[in-house]
């Protein structure tokens, strides 16, 4: 339990950092925005890269992206209707709910913690869920958005931007490197990518507090209290549902990636879409921040568990 307590200090010590220099105005929400670029154009690239280079790629277990998948689908549309049903909100805010659900922080939380207590195995595991996110997932909202918005889809030229995304780019260039057999240990290129790689958390939970101390004063409301039992209880729950059944409930031992990713907080990606279709983004920040703190919890209790047993 010490160990688990002290290796998740830095997550919400940074986070409560980025809050404290937001009060301050050292940075405001333009920043933030700034560091997040940086994010997604430059440090998580390079953290795939590393996550696939260095791991055998053969050992990626299918059915934990389906089962994974398949919950995703099943949270995210509950979600989508209760928001849309219970909570009167229009059909773009609601998918963007769902998305909420759905997604879990994997990057700037679940992903670090993986490389920090397990192995390059769950590591693996994890990116593989990062990329199947953004490749399938994030289209998919994104084409519901624009088709509810009434959006014209030009599919060629969504398929163009899809092959730009850094994400899928760093998996192209990683796999071939992987599959070519170059060894790039002590390269300059693998002591590049593993520094780039390192600055995902800091930035990412410093970022993440800036966008928080703009909304302190923000109440906690019902719905905020449904994401967060939905997000926190309801994902992890049916994720061990249908992977238990798909695997006859005999777990393989790279499903703590998966259900370690189900335990992470709300996905601060949901924040880019409410700006792209002018959606409120308050009651999803007070989501994210409820599920952050009580997620931190729940991930150093499983920690200190597994901890034990493997």
């Amino acid at each position: 339990m010490i160990s688990s307590l002290v290796g998740l200090a830095p997550f919400p010590f940074l986070i409560l950092l980025g809050v404290f220099l937001g009060l301050l105005k050292i940075f405001d929400l333009q920043d933030a925005r700034t560091f997040n670029l940086f994010i997604f154009y430059i440090a998580i690239p390079c953290v795939i890269f590393e996550a696939v280079t260095k791991s055998n790629l053969e050992g990626i277990k299918f059915g934990l992206l389906g089962s994974y998948f398949i919950m995703q689908i099943i949270a995210g549309s509950i979600a989508f209707y209760i928001t849309h049903n219970f909570f009167s909100r229009t059909k773009a805010e609601a998918i963007i709910w769902g998305l909420t659900v759905a997604l879990s922080n994997h990057v700037l939380i679940i992903l670090p913690l993986s490389k920090i207590f397990f192995n390059d195995s769950i590591a693996l595991h994890v990116s593989s869920i990062i990329v199947m996110d953004s490749v399938i997932l994030i289209s998919v909202v994104t084409l519901g958005l624009e088709y509810v918005k009434k959006i014209k889809v030009d599919l060629y030229k969504y398929s163009q931007d899809l092959l730009k995304n850094p994400l899928i780019i760093a998996v192209l260039i990683s796999i071939i490197i992987k599959v070519s057999e170059i060894d790039l240990n002590d390269s300059v290129a693998e002591v590049v990518t593993s520094k780039l790689a390192q600055t995902t958390m800091p930035i990412g939970l410093i970022s993440m507090g800036i966008i928080l101390s703009h909304y302190l004063n923000q109440t906690v409301t019902r719905l905020t209290i449904t994401i967060s039992f939905l997000k926190l209880v309801f994902v992890p729950l049916v994720l061990l549902i249908i992977t238990g059944v798909f695997y006859q409930f005999n777990y393989p031992t790279d499903f703590l990636g998966t259900f370690l990713v189900s335990l992470g907080p709300c996905g601060a990606f949901s924040l880019a879409l409410c700006a792209a279709y002018n959606v409120d983004p308050s009651s999803i920040v007070r989501a994210i921040f409820v599920t952050t703190v009580i997620s931190f919890i729940i991930l150093t209790l499983f920690i200190a568990i597994v901890s034990e047993t493997i």
